[in-house]
């Protein structure tokens, strides 16, 4: 294909991600040029880079080589502006990607673009106490959270803090009532051991709380695991395989485009960071089509 024939894109890459070595910055460049596209590099090197790299028009749509946190990272900087966005994942849980169906090789999924059409994806935008904040995967209270918090996500990651954070949290965790409305109407509920707000599939290192969340139907998944009839660890771990938490006895779904939680001091988190809560309504509803993602055909 020669260059006059390609389109012009942005490549943003992470060099540092989970699976990074399985795709090196020259071999993305050459695999998007072989899908049509003349992806132009912007380097960031941390975070905070991303604001000046992402600044003003685009020349067409952005990739995103890395994980679920380097998708973040660039999402909240793209929502809102009608981007096109391209996932190619280099992450270690990779969320996003497999709930857009873009699993195997980085290199052939990039390559994949050649035949791709754009698909809204819906974001979840927060209103709480400590202030707004806008979420691409889930958001949410209860175990998960407590755990997350204890792990502290801003640091390196850590098996050995990871395994420290579980055995810290888990023997002294106690359910909560948490008070909540869907949609305007009440939603009683028993105390929760877990209550997630879900755009995708998945959250975390790949927990499959929400099989049949759609990130792009206007609609977000409440799931919330009843804190005093709980089902067996067993049997969390074998429905989370098979794709089938949500039917479980002690999961209760709900699938809505708002919902009021009344806090009353849990920790919070937002995809993979975390928020500690004065206590008070918080607010929360879908963005609807927040960014475009490309998906191959």
């Amino acid at each position: 294909m020669q260059d006059m024939a390609l389109t012009p894109a942005v490549l943003i890459h992470n060099a540092s991600a989970g699976t990074s070595h399985r795709a090196g910055l020259t071999q993305l460049g050459a695999a998007l040029r072989d899908a049509g596209f003349d992806a132009e590099y912007r380097p960031t090197r941390t975070p905070a880079d991303l604001l000046p790299a992402l600044h003003g028009p685009l020349p067409g749509p952005v990739f995103i080589a890395g994980g679920d946190g380097t998708f973040r990272a660039a999402a909240l900087h793209l929502a809102g502006r009608g981007a096109t966005v391209g996932v190619i994942p280099l992450g270690t849980s990779n969320n996003i990607a497999r709930t857009l169906g873009l699993t195997g090789d980085p290199l052939d999924i990039a390559r994949a673009y050649r035949h791709a059409a754009p698909h809204p994806f819906d974001a979840g935008r927060v209103q709480a106490p400590w202030g707004e904040d806008v979420f691409f995967e889930a958001f949410g209270c209860g175990v998960f959270a407590d755990v997350l918090h204890a792990y502290d996500p801003d640091a390196p990651k850590s098996p050995l803090r990871a395994a420290q954070a579980l055995l810290s949290t888990l023997p002294g965790f106690q359910a909560q009532p948490v008070p909540t409305h869907v949609d305007g109407q009440d939603s009683p509920a028993p105390p929760l051991a877990l209550l997630e707000i879900m755009n995708i599939q998945s959250t975390g290192n790949s927990l499959r709380l929400a099989p049949d969340a759609h990130p792009g139907d206007g609609q977000l998944n409440l799931i919330r695991v009843n804190g005093e009839q709980r089902d067996s660890l067993l049997a969390y771990a074998a429905a989370l395989l098979r794709g089938q938490f949500d039917t479980l006895p002690s999961v209760q779904e709900d699938v809505a485009a708002t919902f009021t939680l009344h806090a009353t001091g849990q920790v919070f988190h937002v995809d993979g960071e975390t928020r500690t809560d004065p206590g008070g309504p918080v607010h929360v509803q879908v963005w609807a089509g927040a960014l475009h993602v490309l998906r191959p055909t």
